[in-house]
């Protein structure tokens, strides 16, 4: 394929060495992007086993577009992972990239079977493969003049290198993954400066390809090769790896990340999440599989239509199966049928915040669209849809106009743009990453008047009973903490002077920032009882010798020794009415930042990193879920937590002001000021339950 020398804003990379593999004086090297595929599918592949090559896949094609191709009848297997649509000029990348998969000139040959003087669209869900072959399709695209990439489930490793070209789209629930390269050799000496001279050589190359799409600078991406990074759809925007992030897609929703050693956290638990969304939805449909108008509905098709979680799919299912029934007249009249206005007020919201760079989550054409208005032509739009013209008006006369509709005390397009600060508020919350939430509980209360969260007893032993004897009542004994909740809050402003200007930006970006520091002050709160030491309702502290819930053995070093002290101080403890012992396990291992590093090597480790033999590490201490919060550090360096799960035992409990949204904003049209007022405010206490769950370590 010739290479356009008009196209200069994205040069084709090139690679010296297009193989897959290289052979030198008995070496044998797979040069690979990360090694995301495990040994028994390389050595499957290498061996020419056809049967256990497409047994080691993680991903079935989308249903539809790859299985909907029959293979003819002497064509490898591979081609399963890589096909062309032509009626869609489509062509997919599911599935391993290498030789023995979707390789390099299968693509292009593929590739070439698509009409290149239109947008070519490439499908990507792939662990990733051979760095060779990935340069190879990426140079490919890059000569096209037209080029979208879709990651529609996994890009991962080299994939993620092919899924620059052009422009990206991510699926809101997608994941994607960067690492540097790396390979498998044996031989001599030589043979393995070799090959290490061939890994730097193809390190640029991935860094030209990231930097080139995201701008970023070279030492900022080769940090991120080098740490492995993962990035949600959100992470990915911001960082500028893709262009846009689109609807969820039912794959993505299925994929299996078990095969990764380096998962983070959150992107773990989201995909986790997923999987429970979809049994929950699965469940659902079970419940009305006899109901004619849900014929056909599946937790696929409905995933796939955007309705990722239970309470989406319910409404849904709900709303389909009320279609043929006549509601019971109730003498009152519905109001606000006009579904293009609601339509209007959605996507209006969400292009004032994509207009300010403000991440939206599966925005649809119209509110693509109305992002290149001016906030004047918004408010002429809404004022179009009541049958108001604008014509001879001025901004100003736009505005107040359209501020005076509406039945409320709050007009519609007042409405509209607290809206916008809304969604950026609660969506810049939930992203946040808090690593408070994975060990403590929550609960909501009604009002702010004091409170008490009540621990219960273990139940009451069981007693024998003689022969005719009567049987005696049992009760359980509690222990209650008394606490109320907090209000915290801040007031945004929007003038008139700043819409008739269309400088949102401050109005957009607050409550962006306020949304994730409400987070943060969460985590502030909780960790302040933890490292607080706080006095019970027994007038002792939260760590006390009474409560046999501290280890201070004179510890030098994070080792076995100090977690077993601590596992066996959490087993011992009994329960409120001090008679039978509840057997309380350690599910979390709580540690400042600086000592992250020593805990990763002890949880990963398979042997005792303390002892000079080979003696095992102990399968609950690799069990541990590790949580790291830099907030320890601020008090001390030398105090470590084992924690319970909340599920057993609740210790630090999140307590939120019931039927009210997390955080909560409203807003207020203006009357000093010209203008409006947005409020946002968050109810919330971290209260200290019980210490049966929590064990403090202390180091020398």
């Amino acid at each position: 394929m010739p290479c356009r020398t008009s196209k200069t804003t994205r040069p084709p990379l090139r690679s010296s060495n297009c193989g897959t593999s290289a052979s030198t004086a008995g070496v044998i090297r797979r040069w690979r992007l990360g090694g995301v595929v495990p040994w028994k599918s390389s050595t499957a592949t290498a061996s020419g086993d056809p049967a256990l090559r497409r047994n080691a896949g993680y991903f079935r094609p989308r249903k539809g577009s790859l299985t909907s191709q029959k293979v003819p009848k002497g064509e490898p297997a591979m081609a399963r992972n890589i096909k062309a649509i032509l009626d869609k000029n489509e062509i997919y990348i599911y599935g391993e990239i290498g030789e023995l998969d979707v390789s390099a000139k299968r693509f292009i040959d593929t590739l070439k079977t698509l009409d290149l003087s239109q947008t070519v669209h490439v499908r990507i869900n792939s662990p990733g493969g051979d760095v060779a072959h990935a340069l190879g399709m990426f140079n490919a695209l890059q000569e096209l003049d037209d080029v979208v990439s879709h990651i529609d489930g996994l890009a991962a490793s080299a994939a993620s290198v092919v899924a620059m070209a052009g422009k990206t789209v991510m699926a809101d629930n997608a994941i994607l993954m960067i690492h540097r390269p790396w390979s498998m050799a044996a031989g001599n000496a030589d043979d393995m400066r070799k090959a290490g001279d061939v890994l730097d050589k193809f390190q640029p190359q991935l860094t030209k390809a990231y930097t080139q799409k995201t701008g970023l600078p070279d030492d900022e991406v080769n940090a991120m090769l080098a740490e492995e990074t993962w990035f949600t759809a959100e992470e990915a925007l911001a960082k500028g790896f893709i262009d846009e992030v689109s609807e969820s897609l039912e794959i993505a929703a299925s994929v299996d990340l078990s095969v990764f050693n380096s998962v983070p956290e959150h992107i773990s638990t989201t995909t986790q999440k997923n999987a429970a969304n979809r049994q929950e939805i699965e469940n659902m449909l079970a419940l009305f599989k006899d109901h004619e108008s849900l014929k056909g509905v599946t937790a696929n098709s409905l995933i796939q239509a955007g309705m990722t979680t239970p309470e989406a799919a319910r409404q849904h299912l709900l709303a389909e199966i009320g279609k043929n029934h006549s509601p019971i007249w109730s003498g009152a009249i519905p109001m606000d049928e006009n579904t293009q206005l609601k339509n209007f007020m959605n996507e209006a919201a969400d292009a004032i915040l994509m207009r300010h760079n403000v991440p939206v989550k599966a925005p649809t054409n119209g509110a693509r669209e109305l992002a290149g208005l001016p906030l004047a032509g918004l408010a002429e739009k809404h004022l179009n849809l009541h049958g108001i013209s604008t014509n001879m008006m001025s901004k100003r006369q736009v505005f107040d106009r359209a501020f005076g509709l509406g039945m409320q005390s709050t007009s519609d397009f007042a409405s509209l743009l607290g809206n916008a600060a809304g969604k950026s508020l609660r969506q810049a919350y939930e992203e946040e990453y808090g690593s408070h939430e994975v060990w403590t509980g929550d609960v909501e209360v009604p009002d702010f008047k004091d409170q008490s969260l009540v621990q219960l007893s273990e139940a009451p032993d069981l007693d024998p009973i003689k022969e005719g004897a009567e049987y005696k009542h049992g009760y359980f004994s509690d222990d209650g903490m008394t606490f109320r909740i907090e209000k915290f809050g801040k007031l945004f402003s929007l003038t008139y002077e700043a819409m008739i200007n269309d400088d949102l930006n401050a109005f957009t970006r607050l409550p962006q920032a306020f949304g994730k520091s409400a987070k943060r002050k969460e985590a502030d709160l909780v960790y302040q009882v933890l490292t607080g030491n706080p006095k019970l309702n027994d007038n002792k502290a939260l760590f006390h010798a009474d409560h046999g819930n501290i280890s201070s053995g004179g510890w030098s070093g994070l080792t076995v020794a100090p977690l077993a002290d601590a596992r066996t101080l959490m087993r011992k403890q009994k329960g409120v009415n001090s008679k039978a012992p509840i057997n309380v396990v350690p599910r979390f291992l709580i540690v400042p930042a600086s000592r992250e590093t020593e805990a990763e090597q002890l949880l990963a480790s398979t042997v005792d990193p303390s002892k000079s033999n080979d003696t095992v590490n102990p399968n609950f201490v690799r069990s541990l879920h590790l949580v790291v919060d830099s907030r320890l550090d601020e008090v001390s360096e030398s105090v470590c937590y084992l924690a319970a799960s909340p599920t057993q035992v609740d210790t630090i409990t999140r307590a939120y002001l019931a039927d009210t949204p997390r955080p909560y904003y409203e807003q207020r049209e203006g009357w000093e000021v010209d203008g409006m007022h947005v409020k946002a405010r968050l109810e919330f206490a971290a209260v200290p339950i019980d210490y049966r769950g929590l064990v403090r370590i202390d180091f020398a």
